[in-house]
């Protein structure tokens, strides 16, 4: 009897160990849960989507090689980087210059891979691209390895490929991206060329698969990040009508409300070509209507509109 009672006591006070302690725990992990659906709407409703702007116009030059009798290769890299570029997703429009020679870049490499040349920001401003691409290849020796084992080891001589990308916003001149990537390839030092153009060359080709992918994911997403700007082309009626170089070609559609800002300090670069900070806004305009390259609107205050003006969308 008393060793049945025992029992019993012990199964009723475990019973009731166990029920006192589900209760916190079940409703404890009801407010949890109940938190992290709060907290996941939150971080829904917190993370817009982005505006559907209209698309940036790029425009990609003849890459320029550090080695000079390779110089000829630096378009085709160009074209190939153009092609990647265009593959991968992103509110952009890739172009390529109709006379190439004329963009190409000549003389002593520049300084820390940056291609000081405000005459070329200009050109593409013109052509109303809102960037410019320049590159720089060179291919140098690195290092010589051991590879293999005896008695089947060799020699390789290591060379690094190196590819430097500058991205220029061509409205406000900025220096918006500048980037250097490399990529290394071994040759058994019996089977290296001779020739140094064909060495060179065999290098290049079998780095930059590895080379482009890389820099034009980069540049995917730092366009995709950078605000769409454009200038005022011309203004009319003082100021009654405003054209901006953008048209149906790019997404400009009837109602758009664009911003316009006056220019702000000017930044000038040992470097890089000097480049103007957005100033203050000065007013909106209202898109009225597009046409294929260009698109004509209306001031919605009163302000001192006029040519070269940024306008800018976000």
């Amino acid at each position: 009897m008393t060793s049945a009672w025992f029992i019993f006591i012990n199964l009723f006070l475990l019973v009731s160990i166990m029920l006192s302690g589900c209760g916190p725990v079940k409703s404890g992990a009801k407010r949890v849960s109940e938190a992290g659906i709060d907290t996941l709407n939150i971080a829904k409703y917190k993370i817009l989507p982005k505006k559907d702007g209209p698309k940036k116009r790029v425009l990609i030059i003849p890459f320029t090689c550090a080695w000079e009798p390779l110089s000829g290769y630096g378009e085709k890299v160009s074209v190939r980087f153009a092609r990647e570029l265009k593959r991968l997703p992103g509110n952009i429009l890739v172009y390529l210059p109709e006379n190439p020679s004329a963009w190409k870049v000549s003389g002593p490499m520049p300084r820390f891979g940056i291609i000081n040349l405000p005459g070329l920001i200009k050109d593409a401003s013109k052509l109303n691209m809102n960037y410019l691409v320049t590159g720089i290849m060179d291919v140098m020796k690195a290092e010589r390895r051991v590879n293999g084992v005896w008695p089947f080891r060799h020699f390789d001589q290591v060379f690094e490929a190196v590819m430097v990308i500058n991205v220029i916003d061509t409205v406000t001149g900025a220096l918006v991206e500048s980037n250097m990537e490399s990529a290394e390839f071994a040759i058994p030092l019996k089977k290296m060329p001779k020739d140094q153009n064909k060495l060179f060359v065999k290098v290049l080709k079998q780095t930059m698969p590895s080379l482009l992918r890389r820099q034009t994911r980069l540049v995917a997403k730092v366009l995709q990040k950078d605000i769409w700007k454009a200038r005022i082309l011309e203004v009319y009626n003082n100021p009654g009508k405003v054209k901006i170089g953008a048209g149906k070609d790019v997404g400009i559609k009837e109602g758009m409300l664009l911003k316009v800002f006056e220019w702000g300090k000017r930044i000038n670069s040992p470097y890089a070509s000097s480049f103007h900070c957005l100033g203050k806004k000065i007013g909106e305009i209202k898109i009225v209507s597009v046409k294929e390259h260009y698109s004509i609107a209306v001031p919605l205050n009163k302000a001192d509109y006029r040519p070269g003006l940024p306008v800018v969308f976000d």
